[in-house]
């Protein structure tokens, strides 16, 4: 017996490589629902579909295959379906949970971006935000597309479509404090361009956090290695790794082979980030962001050990 869905939301299971055997992902996904004994249920329908359902609610979900081989485009030709009511944030999120490793990503055709890895970050298409939240964020002209799990970190769309970070300082204080009328500069920050960008970077770990660490960090520079990369400490080497941006998988894709990357020595008291910017900008470079690795590698040369870092380079189209 089909189910009539309240407001149906729909998410597309998109397959990252064209070639693959449906039928198999389709059982791997509804295992693994299986393996929640007791608290998921399932219900094959004649039309191959199936029906999720849940012991501690009356939410149910959908999901199906549609694939069409005569559709080019992944968007709409999806191979996977999920329907589930505008109130249910589970399904999606628990599906999510094993797409990422079977090499499916879940795409929001209401947000038209594709769900982040981490699963930390819940879309909020199926979810409802404190009434008391959502009044301080729209306030502010942002509808707020994203939440970190029990979390007062919210990303926002404005009506120009860039990404901010909201202030989960000024929010918390808003939410407790009854100042209706008064918007401030400082309640968000842009941190992407559009949804596009905003789910390419967060997945390499370049959307930030913390509002505080981002506003007083070098623009479009992420320092995990230490080094003081205004002015170095010591003769230090650099690798350059370059990454492109495929707008419409939403996604960076590494740049061929080791030609393509380039290696940079710089010497005690250089900065390591304007000589950098320097070399991209004269090699008409157009970067998102520089990421400088965690982890310090090492050249041996003339009996010393010269310090070498990774530097990913996010660039544009």
């Amino acid at each position: 017996m089909s189910h009539n869905f309240n407001e149906p939301v729909y998410f597309y299971l998109v397959r990252d490589a064209k070639f693959g055997n449906l039928e198999a992902d389709f059982k791997k996904i509804t295992d693994y629902l299986l393996t929640f004994e007791g608290e998921v249920g399932l219900n094959r329908e004649k039309d191959g579909s199936v029906i999720i359902s849940y012991s501690e609610t009356d939410l149910k979900a959908k999901l199906f295959t549609n694939y069409s081989a005569n559709t080019s485009d992944i968007v709409v030709s999806q191979q996977i379906t999920l329907t589930c009511e505008k109130e249910d944030n589970l399904s999606v999120n628990l599906i999510k949970n094993v797409t990422k490793n079977i090499g499916y990503r879940i795409f929001n055709p209401q947000t038209t971006s594709y769900l982040v890895i981490n699963p930390n970050l819940l879309d909020l298409t199926t979810a409802q935000v404190n009434p008391k939240i959502l009044d301080a964020i729209k306030r502010h002209k942002l509808t707020p597309l994203f939440q970190f799990q029990n979390a007062l970190v919210f990303y926002a769309i404005d009506k120009n479509k860039k990404i901010h970070l909201i202030n989960r300082h000024m929010l918390e204080y808003l939410i407790e404090n009854s100042l209706n009328k008064i918007v401030y500069k400082e309640f968000s920050v842009v941190v992407a361009e559009d949804i596009g960008r905003f789910v390419a970077l967060f997945d390499r770990g370049l959307i930030p956090i913390s509002f505080y660490e981002y506003i007083n960090r070098p623009d479009k520079i992420l320092n995990q290695s230490g080094f003081n990369l205004d002015k170095l400490n010591l003769e230090t080497i650099f690798d350059l790794i370059y990454f492109q941006l495929d707008l419409q998988k939403q996604s960076f894709i590494q740049m061929g082979t080791q030609s393509l990357n380039h290696r940079y020595k710089f010497k005690k008291g250089d900065s390591a980030i304007s000589n950098i910017t320097s070399l991209l900008l004269k090699n008409k470079k157009k970067f998102l962001s520089l990421k400088f690795a965690l982890d310090i590698g090492f050249i041996a040369k003339n009996s010393k050990l010269i310090p070498k870092i990774n530097v990913s380079v996010y660039l544009e189209r």
